[in-house]
């Protein structure tokens, strides 16, 4: 184990056996979560063509200038997706989690199967896959400069440039962001602060974490510059990805296609040491309490992490109209290359559908 991941295991332990209160106190009785069978019932109203596709949308690549704090200007990468004669005016942009890139949605492994983009863009949806600051063809800055708080401005103005039309000829209406893991963190930040979007899907987290789970992944955790897959471009110290070998022990489900797990290793991409201690941070603050947009929280079955907090997640959102939960079974941290992630893609959408639909109305629980 390297130094760099000792010293996480230490800092994850410490940070997850500190209690968290799993019933904040409110200003107002925290919003009821829907069911489960809620969100799975609404499924009915999803168009035909969110049925498997073999079709690859229109894409294009973004680049969006971004102002960090310390670090100037840095530049956001992303896949702008959608079909037909023109974007739709409702954008998904999507966020992905530590050590994954904006392939975690756009997922090149059978994308028929495991491409979450494929299935919003034939529901109607415009996507904006994101390369986080620190990921794929996006800036690298200082990794100490990656926080919460500056990748959540980052985001916001990509939010800024969307509305404003400099992603497309017509500006977009409505926007739903979208994260996994670490991105969802991001995505809390950015909702909470800057109040620019109309709904939020939060996947793989919540503010309770399993000390149990998190040891084995600090301990998967290597400097990135170590690992021949980025020997091209080596980081600072503080930039990390997981040991060769490791993506399956520690982020999937007990019935993986081998070669999902294949290519999510062929795929892998960075997270720093900021951004860890980050995310402990932000489980035990209050942030998401002044998300006031209608949100879905959803977790794999078998993510040790956080399978077990989605029952009493929802009270951390206690301004959102509605909150929906939603468990995957047979998968773990990684919803989107579980072995049933069709099923996963058709209830995001059901609820994406029922509440900010395609065509740029208004949202409503």
């Amino acid at each position: 184990m390297s130094k760099a991941a000792a010293l996480l295991v230490g800092v994850t332990l410490a940070a997850t056996l500190t209690p968290i209160s799993t019933a904040p106190a409110f200003a107002s009785p925290p919003p009821a979560p829907i069911s489960i069978a809620h969100v799975l019932a609404v499924t009915s109203a999803l168009p035909p063509s969110i049925a498997p596709t073999s079709a690859a949308p229109t894409c294009r690549e973004v680049a969006i200038p971004a102002t960090m704090p310390l670090a100037g200007t840095q530049t956001v990468a992303g896949s702008l997706c959608w079909s037909g004669a023109a974007p739709a005016p409702t954008l998904q942009i999507l966020l992905a989690g530590a050590t994954y890139n904006r392939s975690y949605w756009d997922f090149p492994q059978q994308p028929d199967t495991y491409s979450y983009v494929r299935r919003a863009v034939a529901a109607g949806y415009t996507t904006l896959a994101l390369d986080r600051p620190g990921t794929g063809a996006s800036s690298h800055p200082a990794g100490a400069l990656l926080t919460n708080a500056t990748e959540a401005s980052a985001v916001h103005q990509v939010v800024n440039a969307a509305r404003l039309g400099k992603l497309s000829p017509t500006p977009f209406t409505r926007v739903l962001l979208a994260g996994h893991s670490y991105g969802s963190v991001v995505a809390w930040y950015e909702a909470a602060t800057y109040s620019d979007v109309d709904a939020l899907l939060v996947t793989g987290m919540a503010h309770e974490v399993q000390p149990a789970a998190a040891i084995p992944v600090a301990a998967s955790l290597v400097p990135q510059a170590s690992d021949p897959r980025f020997a091209s471009r080596p980081l600072d110290p503080t930039y990390l990805t997981t040991s060769p070998g490791t993506r399956q022990i520690f982020w999937h489900g007990d019935h993986d296609d081998p070669s999902v797990v294949a290519a999510d290793e062929a795929t892998k991409d960075t997270v720093t040491t900021a951004e860890i201690a980050d995310t402990l941070v932000a489980q035990s603050a209050s942030t998401t309490d002044a998300i006031a947009v209608p949100v879905l929280i959803a977790a794999g079955q078998q993510d040790l992490a956080y399978a077990i907090a989605l029952s009493h997640e929802a009270a951390h959102y206690p301004h959102s109209p509605c909150v929906a939960t939603y468990l995957q079974p047979d998968a773990g941290h990684d919803l989107n290359l579980s072995p049933h992630a069709p099923d996963w893609f058709t209830a995001a959408l059901a609820w994406a559908t029922n509440t900010l639909a395609p065509a740029g109305t208004p949202p409503h629980c």
